[in-house]
Formats: structure tokens, C-alpha cells, sequence
């Protein structure tokens, strides 16, 4: 072979090489970044900022892993503001005893009775784990917006 040839062969080479390595460091990345986020529609972002923000709604799910969208500068005040007031409330919480936090989650199961309970909403080809978000919302809205409800006619007949 001439000095020639085994240049452009030894650049080629090279290139080869650079190319291929590139490629498959990123494609890692690409496919863990994209595992990582999940995009549901916005009346579920909004739904969840409603939940958290005027419920106390607590996901098990981890929720930094949805994109927020045009939520996402709420969703940044409301976490901002529960960081100053967590401080505040620790004194508070320690305080509170354990029949107390009962009786704020329990629900009398007769109010249901008489209910026709309604399907829960299907999006075609959404992401499972947008569908089970969706769900665990809507169960903790359900049951304390019922609980609330049952503590405000106890009152009123009380």
C-alpha cells in the first residue's frame, strides 16, 4: 500500500470510529431521558396542579417526571411557597394526634349508596403512566372532597 492509501485508509478509519462511538454514547441518553418524562394532556397537569394546590393531594407517583407544560411557572411558586411553609407547620404537625388524621381521611360509605359511579375517562393511546396519575387524582379527589362534605352536614346537624 502506498503512504497514500494508508492515510486516507487510516482516516477513514478514524472517522469511522469517531462516528459510531458518538452515536451510540448519545442513544443511551436519548432513550433514558425519554423514559424519564412522561406528556399527558393539559387538563391533567391542570387537574393535578388543583389537587395538590387546593387539596394537599400528595401523588405516590413521582409527578417531576411529567412534563408541566405552560404549568410548569404554578407548579414552581406552589413548590416555593410549601418549602417556607413546611417550616412552620413541622411544630404544628407533631401536635396533631393520630385519631385526628383519621378522622381528616375517613368516608361514610353510605353517601355512596344511592350514586351511580361514572367510568373513568379513556384517552386513546395515552401514556399508562399519565392514565394511572389520572386515576389516583381522581380517587383522592373523590374521597375527600366526599369526607369534607360529610363533615359539613355533621355540623350543620349538630
Amino acid at each position: 500500500m502506498t503512504r497514500i492509501t494508508r492515510f486516507f485508509a487510516l482516516t477513514f478509519a478514524l472517522v469511522l470510529a469517531t462516528t459510531l462511538g458518538f452515536s451510540a454514547r448519545q442513544a443511551p441518553v436519548q432513550a433514558q431521558e425519554e423514559m424519564m418524562t412522561h406528556t399527558c394532556d393539559s387538563t391533567l397537569i391542570l387537574l393535578l396542579y388543583i389537587a395538590e394546590h387546593d387539596y394537599g393531594f400528595a401523588s405516590m407517583m413521582d409527578v417531576s417526571t411529567f412534563e408541566k407544560g405552560q404549568y410548569a411557572p404554578w407548579f414552581e411558586a406552589m413548590m416555593a411557597m410549601m418549602d417556607e411553609e413546611m417550616m412552620d407547620e413541622d411544630d404544628m404537625a407533631m401536635d396533631m394526634t393520630e385519631e385526628a388524621m383519621m378522622d381528616d381521611t375517613m368516608m361514610d360509605d353510605t353517601m355512596m349508596d344511592d350514586m351511580m359511579m361514572l367510568a373513568p375517562a379513556v384517552i386513546a393511546d395515552e401514556d399508562e403512566a399519565c392514565t394511572a396519575l389520572r386515576m389516583e387524582i381522581e380517587t383522592y379527589l373523590y374521597e375527600t372532597i366526599s369526607a369534607e362534605m360529610m363533615m359539613m352536614m355533621e355540623e350543620s346537624e349538630g
